[in-house]
């Protein structure tokens, strides 16, 4: 399990533990991040940061009936191509290797960053990257479609749309957009909202991490490249708005408070910028488990003001 100190990973992890099944989590060391693995139980933590050869060494101590690779440098700003490719490429092709040569199943994330602003509305094949990050995960998505035939394990990619829920807390400016959002009213008062118009598809993390799991065990499914969002984009003023009344239904804002500012979006950021994201012909698997994202998200709003400000930690 790649990425398993991090959000996703973690909750996957969870569900995992869950079900009495062994893990080893392959991930950095990072102290934030290991708040994510205090109730988790794991055989072994490998860190990547050794390099390839040394992450071989280390894999090769432990049998595995699966493979879930998460694991990504997800940073947008990144720059240098060759730290970003070494992460999202090289190692991801370590991961496919490794699960063809012990024939097991391999469930890895792609990310919907791959489609840029193409005028998609129904063909997964339609791609436009815009930024280094997103190059990195179409490289390796080609890599695999090119080669589908020749696999005799499971292989499926998932094209991951905006993720939220519990278990984000580190993810700073990467976060979902409903707790930069909260976070935005708790620290500052009001929500900076960019003058754009933007759509973002949202799903709910426990519905990601019940489809990579579900797709683990489905044999129906044949391998291939997959979206995996809610099918229903929300705009960005949407999500401010459910945080906004989240706040004064509970008491913490008046209504009369201007709890969101229209701010204009830097010149830079336009031209390495999605405005509409949006899954289409999703698997009935999937379509069946991520109905409602506005709704689920109404509730993690909700579970994030209710550990803030009165219950516990995120």
């Amino acid at each position: 399990m790649t990425g398993g100190c991090g959000f996703l990973g973690s909750n996957i992890v969870r569900k995992l533990n869950a079900k009495e099944q062994q893990v080893v989590i392959v991930d950095n060391y990072d102290e934030f991040k290991f708040k994510n693995l205090r109730s988790l139980q794991f055989a072994d933590y490998i860190s990547y940061k050794q390099g390839i050869s040394s992450l071989k060494a280390a894999l090769s101590k432990h049998e595995f009936s699966a493979i879930i690779h998460i694991g990504a440098n997800a940073d947008v700003l990144e720059r240098n191509a060759d730290i970003m490719l070494s992460s999202n490429y090289e190692h991801s092709k370590l991961y496919l290797e490794l699960a063809q040569e012990r024939n097991i199943p391999l469930v890895y994330a792609s990310s919907s960053a791959v489609y840029g602003n193409a005028p998609k509305i129904d063909d997964i094949n339609q791609e436009d990257p815009h930024n280094i990050y997103a190059w990195s995960k179409w490289l390796f998505d080609k890599y695999v479609a090119a080669n589908l035939s020749g696999y005799a394990n499971k292989v499926i990619g998932l094209r991951l749309f905006n993720i939220f829920g519990m278990g984000e807390f580190h993810k700073g400016k990467n976060a979902s957009l409903p707790l930069r959002f909260f976070s935005f009213i708790r620290d500052n008062g009001f929500i900076d909202l960019f003058d754009r118009t933007i759509h973002r598809d949202y799903v709910w993390v426990e519905d990601v991490a019940d489809v990579f799991l579900a797709l683990l065990e489905e044999t129906s499914i044949e391998n291939g490249i997959y979206d995996l969002g809610g099918n229903n984009p929300l705009s960005h003023r949407e999500v401010a708005e459910l945080v906004a009344e989240a706040f004064i239904e509970k008491g913490l804002k008046q209504e009369e408070t201007e709890l969101i500012k229209s701010v204009p979006m830097p010149e830079e950021l336009v031209h390495n910028f999605q405005f509409y994201t949006k899954a289409n012909n999703l698997l009935p698997l999937i379509e069946k488990k991520t109905r409602g994202n506005k709704e689920k998200m109404k509730t993690y709003i909700n579970q994030l003001i209710d550990v803030n400000y009165g219950i516990g930690k995120i």
